[in-house]
């Protein structure tokens, strides 16, 4: 048997381990994650990795009343008995895991504004991490991840998965060339209603644009090599501010009972994002981010990817590339099996295939390179999302965030939003016109 393993504890029990980090970890507890490797393109290292034994060890979630942790680490050992898996519940609950289980990796699914913190005790323990997106929501913690990851000698790997969506990245890769200089990008991503109303409690402690722009901001800054030099933002907040009342209308037009709703009161969160980004080549990009579509819209998701150039433009829709079907009683709904598809096997198990997994094994791969291999973690930088190429990133989210609040604020008091923001690689400045002459600076590398 193999004695190379590792040991992999999941913080965070909810959406996105139900539909995608938990079949995948079942997946890579029967044969390793050599089999994935193909859809990245790094196939070539599956014949080295082929013997590695993924064994998930401990799930922790926050609330023990709900007993999450304790339902996945039942379903597990139902399959796979000899694991030991065991579950842990606290708010910080990523440090009992930490200190009672002997672990390599460490997965950070949970809040947006938790990461951070998690993946910084994972680094300074020694461990690897695989952190669902996006990796933090201020400059100054990316700063600190990326330095703690330096000085560990680990791996911070950012579950980015639209970094692997085949659609996305032959355009990305191929297509690109034959537009020429490319001088705009148009990004939409829109989650349902459902994610801020229901299924998040901490939609108040993030927005939209942080929880799925990310993706595109990623996918810009990886294939095209551009940084950002001046944004301009607004956001929305309507819907979810006035739940107490909507809330009502949505049930009843949905033949619900508004009762039943999870959330009754005003939720002091952003129902959407409108960014506006110029890049150090002049070129323009615009990013549309939202989590209240309705729920009766045809997919679980709307997103659309738009590039300009001067001899060409090429456009990805989920909706227009997807899989669309009626069911009595349902409507017409579009599926994206590419993401997160499954394949039964005759009397066997149900197997993950796409790019949601596609990115986890990315992830998996490099760490599996530094820890096996020899290979040192800066010589992976680009062969996977690591922590220093979502430094621009989270700076943009960082001016986003700060921009949309002034906005919002100046046209709620003046009716005018005219704030915007400028960026370098060392600082993000604030530009109000009815704040400081010259402008106030958000983050400045170095300042605490």
């Amino acid at each position: 048997m193999s004695q190379r393993v590792l040991r992999i504890g999941v913080v965070g029990g909810g959406m996105f381990f139900e539909d995608i980090i938990g079949p995948a970890l079942h997946d890579f507890a029967r044969g390793g994650f050599a089999g994935a490797l193909g859809s990245i393109g790094l196939s070539h290292f599956a014949p080295l990795v082929a013997d590695i034994r993924i064994e998930f060890a401990a799930i922790g979630t926050r609330s023990r009343d709900k007993g999450t942790a304790d339902f996945i680490r039942d379903a597990f050992l139902n399959e796979f008995p000899e694991s030991g898996l065991t579950s842990h519940y606290g708010d910080e609950v990523w440090r009992e895991m930490i200190a009672r289980r002997e672990l390599d990796v460490l997965v950070v699914a949970g809040p947006d504004d938790m990461h951070s913190r998690a993946i910084l005790d994972a680094l300074a323990a020694g461990l690897h991490v695989v952190t669902e997106k996006p990796m933090c929501l201020h400059t100054a913690e990316a700063d600190a991840v990326i330095a703690a990851a330096e000085r560990a000698g680990r791996i911070v790997a950012v579950d980015l998965h639209k970094r692997y969506d085949p659609f996305i990245r032959d355009m990305m890769t191929n297509s690109l060339p034959a537009y020429n200089r490319i001088h705009r990008v148009r990004a939409v991503l829109e989650e349902p209603l459902t994610v801020a109303t229901e299924t998040f409690q901490w939609a108040e402690r993030s927005n939209p644009f942080a929880y799925v722009g990310c993706h595109w901001l990623d996918v810009v800054a990886h294939y095209m090599d551009v940084k950002p030099r001046a944004l301009y933002a607004t956001g929305e907040r309507m819907l979810l501010e006035n739940w107490d009342r909507y809330r009502y209308e949505v049930a009843i037009l949905r033949g619900q009972d508004p009762e039943a709703a999870k959330k009754h009161g005003p939720i002091h969160a952003w129902d959407a994002f409108n960014v506006n980004i110029t890049y150090d080549n002049g070129m323009r990009g615009d990013f549309n981010n939202t989590w209240i579509n309705p729920a009766d819209f045809e997919g679980a998701v709307n997103q659309e990817l738009e590039v300009y150039g001067v001899l060409g433009r090429g456009f990805v829709d989920q909706q227009e590339r997807g899989f669309r079907e009626a069911v009595t009683g349902a409507g017409s709904r579009t599926r994206n099996p590419a993401f997160g598809g499954r394949i039964r096997n005759m009397g066997a198990h149900t197997e993950l295939y796409g790019y949601g997994k596609a990115s986890l094994a990315a992830g998996l791969l490099a760490i599996a390179r530094a820890q096996f291999l020899g290979e040192s973690p800066a010589s992976l930088a680009g062969s996977y999302p690591d922590a220093a190429s979502q430094r621009s990133v989270t700076m943009i989210i960082e001016a986003a965030t700060r921009v949309a609040e002034l906005n919002y604020a100046h046209f709620q008091e003046r009716g005018a939003a005219p704030v915007s923001a400028l960026l370098d690689d060392d600082s993000i400045t604030i530009l109000d016109p009815f704040g400081p002459a010259g402008g106030t600076v958000l983050y400045r590398r170095g300042e605490a």
